[in-house]
This record gives C-alpha cells, sequence and structure tokens, in this order.
C-alpha cells in the first residue's frame, strides 16, 4: 500500500484542492441538472433527458408511457446514489426496475413526489425530478456487473487526468456504483487501460492494507487484473474537456460507456471519495503533486501527460506469469524517430535513476525534440529544468514509450541514452560479467 504521507485525506481534500473551485463552478458539482444542461451545449456527452418536473403539477400531467425504453428517475441534487431508480423495462402497465422488482404507476408517481418533496436532496430549497435515459451495459463489461450500469471516475486536476477506477455495481449495492454501498471498484492503469487492484465495498472500511485488496472477482477464480476499458482514450479525453469546459480544478467526472454512442458524462462531482486511492493502491496527493506545476496545452497533450506520469505496472503476481526478458547494465536499443524510423544505439540501464533520459543533440537529431513535443517541464538534480518528452524505444523485442528528460549533459557522453527504472518493469537487469 501506498506510504502515509503520499495519501490523500478528506481535510487535505478541502483545505488544499476543493478549495480552489469557484463559487460558480461548483454548481455543476451541486446541481445533475445544471450539469447537464451546460455540458450539452459544450457538445459533451451526456445521457438523453427525457423530462425534468419542478412542481407535483408537472408530475400529475407526466405521461409515464411516451417513455418506450429504460430510464433512471434522480433528484437533480442528490448525492452518493440516493433517490435514484432505475427501470428496465415496462409491460403494460408495470414497470420491472434492474432487480426485476415491479412498480406501478403510482409508485413512480409517489418516488418522484419524494424528490420533489426533497427526500433525496443534500442542498439548497429547490427541489428536481430528472427523468433520463438508462444507458446499456457495455458488452465488454456485461459479464462483471451483477446488476446495474458500471461507471468510470476520473479525478482530474488542473486539467490533468490523476486518477481512475472502474466501478461495478452489486446486488448489495442494488445497481448503484457507489462504493460505500458495496460496489466493487477496480484501478485503471493509465497507459494500458487495464485494470490493476480491486477493492469490495462491502469490506474496504472494515478492513486495511492488503487485507481489503480483491485478486479475483467475488464468488470466481476470474483474476481483477487485465480487463480492459472499452473507449479508454476517450474517457480521459472527455474528463478533461469536462474539467475544460466548467473550469474546475479539482473534480471527478464519472462516466457511463455507452456500447454505440462512447464515453458520456453521468455527473460531476466536486467532492470526489477518497476510495480510489484503495482501489489504485496508490497515493492520490502524491499524483496531485507531480501535477502542481505543469500546464497541458490541449486535450490530447493533458491525457499523454497523465499517461507518461501514471502508466502503472501489473501487479507483480501478473507479471509472474509471463517471461520476463534479462538485460545488462548496457543494452542495444531501436529508438524511432519523429517519422518512425528506427536508430539502432547503445543505452545505459541504470537503475539508480527513476526517470530515462535522452542527450539533447540525439533527440534533436530524432526531431522528437521539438516545441510540440514539450510533455512537461521538470527540475533535475544539478541540471535545473528539463523539458519531458516522448520516445519510443524497444529493449529487446518490446516497444515501449518513455518519457525522457533532454539531457545536455550527456551530449558528449556514450551512450546517450540512459534507462531509469520506470521503464524497466518487466525486464530483468543483470550487471555486465566482465
Amino acid at each position: 500500500m501506498p506510504k502515509a504521507q503520499h495519501i490523500l485525506g478528506m481535510n487535505a481534500r478541502v483545505q488544499i484542492y476543493t478549495v480552489q473551485n469557484s463559487y460558480k463552478a461548483k454548481r455543476y458539482g451541486f446541481s445533475k441538472l445544471r450539469a447537464k444542461h451546460f455540458l450539452q451545449k459544450h457538445q459533451i456527452q451526456v445521457p438523453q433527458l427525457y423530462a425534468q418536473l419542478s412542481s407535483l403539477d408537472e408530475l400529475r400531467e407526466f405521461d409515464w408511457h411516451t417513455i418506450s425504453g429504460g430510464f433512471a428517475i434522480k433528484p437533480a441534487n442528490g448525492v452518493a446514489g440516493s433517490g435514484i431508480m432505475v427501470i428496465k423495462r415496462r409491460r403494460s402497465d408495470t414497470w420491472f426496475d434492474i432487480e426485476n422488482n415491479q412498480f406501478s404507476q403510482d409508485d413512480l408517481y409517489l418516488h418522484a413526489s419524494d424528490i420533489l418533496d426533497g427526500q433525496y436532496s443534500t442542498w439548497g430549497s429547490t427541489h428536481q425530478v430528472i427523468i433520463e435515459e438508462r444507458i446499456p451495459i457495455h458488452p465488454d463489461l456485461e459479464s462483471f456487473a451483477e446488476v446495474g450500469t458500471p461507471d468510470i471516475r476520473v479525478i482530474v486536476y488542473r486539467k490533468i487526468p490523476a486518477m481512475a477506477m472502474l466501478r461495478l455495481p452489486t446486488r448489495a449495492s442494488h445497481g448503484r456504483a457507489n462504493l460505500h454501498q458495496g460496489a466493487i471498484a477496480l484501478g485503471i492503469d493509465f497507459g494500458t487501460g487495464k485494470t490493476t487492484y480491486g477493492v469490495d465495498g462491502n469490506t474496504a472500511y472494515s478492513h486495511f492494507g492488503n487485507r481489503a485488496l480483491l485478486k479475483t472477482f467475488p464468488n470466481s477464480d476470474v483474476p481483477i487484473a487485465g480487463l480492459e476499458i472499452p473507449f479508454w482514450d476517450d474517457v480521459l479525453k472527455i474528463a478533461v474537456r469536462t474539467a475544460n469546459a466548467t473550469g474546475l480544478k479539482y473534480m471527478g467526472a464519472d462516466i457511463f460507456l455507452h456500447p454505440e454512442k462512447g464515453p458520456m458524462i453521468a455527473e460531476v462531482n466536486t467532492y470526489p471519495g477518497l476510495s480510489i486511492q484503495l482501489a489504485n493502491k496508490a497515493g492520490l496527493r502524491q499524483r496531485l503533486e507531480k501535477i502542481e506545476d505543469i500546464s497541458a496545452r490541449n486535450v490530447t497533450h493533458a491525457v499523454k501527460i497523465a499517461q507518461a506520469l501514471f502508466a502503472e505496472n501489473y501487479p507483480a503476481s501478473s507479471l509472474a506469469q509471463v517471461d520476463r526478458p534479462i538485460i545488462g547494465t548496457k543494452e542495444k536499443v531501436i529508438v524511432y524517430d519523429d517519422h518512425d524510423k528506427p536508430y539502432e544505439t547503445t543505452a545505459l540501464v541504470n537503475t539508480g535513476r527513476y526517470r530515462s533520459i535522452i542527450a539533447e543533440n540525439l533527440a534533436s537529431q530524432l526531431e522528437l525534440n521539438e516545441p510540440h513535443d514539450e510533455l512537461w517541464q521538470q527540475s533535475v538534480d544539478s541540471e535545473g529544468s528539463l523539458p519531458i518528452v516522448q520516445v519510443p524505444i524497444k529493449i529487446k523485442d518490446r516497444i515501449i514509450v518513455a518519457s525522457m528528460a533532454v539531457s545536455k549533459r550527456l551530449n558528449k557522453k556514450r551512450p546517450q541514452i540512459e534507462i531509469g527504472r520506470k521503464d524497466l518493469s518487466g525486464f530483468l537487469v543483470v550487471g555486465d560479467e566482465q
């Protein structure tokens, strides 16, 4: 588990990060309806709105039979899934929810009237009912969700994604993708878009450390690690676009994966929970601090930065299942230039260095050091602030994209590339026997 100083706690979340959000921006987290209308104006996909009801008179006049497919009834300003009823289908005058419970039209009316009375609201004195389309489960995820539609939460700070998890609803959570209510959360590797670790909401808050982690899905021998998230790059992009549009400095984007339409924003959260750290077995505060002084030029650049900073490794148990190539402290490698042309050179394998580094003249020769290639600037001991660029490199038979510091210090040295331990996952490094 991460070190204590790397973990973001509730006090720091409020005093350091959410305090950076303006009141105007926070309103998009307080009201689902306001967020939905605003994001639609910015061409950001959200579930289709069937109706918004603000009074009992509007509720009485609403004809539930006009909705042909599934739908969700929500409070406009609820939290943690409270007050949400998800209807899967209708037969004549009977509606069935995702757990196959039956409801009459009077039942739907009663639930909506409770929302209007403020039973599920968390703030404000104006209460509204949202009726919107039910998002079908993406087929790649269908076998992993007992009931209800999974979603993905992405934490975004200063317009750069910092951490993400897949939330799988269960029968214990009554189809809601909320960890506190018993859903399952799986951490996601930014680099591959595959799941890494997992926690069960039924036990995550009664156990600590590795005891809280899942290795397989409950009641099965299917491993947690390796589930590939559909539309992964688009998931990160829509989260960044939402942060850009709302102006939120620190936020959580809850995202549905529509099988045909792709990612769409389910909700904007200005006080996202901290259990995402359990699912990723990583401290959120450490990641936020890495982002602090980095600026993204655009959405694509923001996603590249996030993937360069936070690409995770698979758990050791998964790595043990594959052969790890053996490399020495000096290795012949192939670096690909800006036009994907290969260039063979020798690299120093330096496990004492965290981030890989490339000589400035070599990076320029390969056209990897143009102004538009720079991801961010990073302070390096004895060298000051250096640009970080992406370098496609082949080591043995594996091609990786390393985020390397561009150094003038290596211009007169050989080799002109040093591979740090961040890019050595999956390799077995041994010393030269000379």
